[in-house]
């Protein structure tokens, strides 16, 4: 099976000024050289499309390289979490790197990322994942 990567780039600074994060989340992921097309990208609400048996890497960073930001945890609407993916987080990279494998079929599974700002703000966005079984 393949590996999805998700890149998750956050203009911490405006995030916190604000007190909200989705405006200041801009996600990207590795499949469209598979030709998916994902209109979703460079949006907070991210569609990734994987196959049951992949295995997704969530990447996060700050736009400016003065702010800090990491992966705190991931919440399920739904069932999304743990049923389709359990992320967690791949230690040498100190938070920024998280990663999980995809358990089953879903459409349209929406999850939360909670993300720590600044070593001090948690704040969280919604963006989804399109599963289909092995071909």
């Amino acid at each position: 099976m393949a590996q999805v990567n998700i890149l998750v780039a956050v203009n911490v600074s405006a995030a916190i000024n604000n007190n909200n994060l989705p405006p200041y989340v801009f996600m990207m992921d590795s499949n469209d050289s598979s030709g998916t097309q994902n209109h979703s990208e460079g949006t907070n609400e991210l569609v990734t499309h994987v196959t049951n048996g992949d295995t997704i890497v969530w990447r996060v960073v700050s736009i400016d390289p003065t702010q800090d930001v990491a992966i705190h945890s991931f919440t399920s609407i739904g069932t999304t979490i743990p049923d389709l993916i359990n992320p967690a987080p791949y230690p040498q990279f100190d938070g920024s790197v998280w990663g999980g494998h995809v358990n089953q079929a879903a459409t349209n599974a929406q999850y939360s990322m909670v993300l720590l700002l600044n070593g001090k703000h948690l704040m969280t966005f919604d963006p989804f994942i399109v599963s289909v079984n092995p071909s």
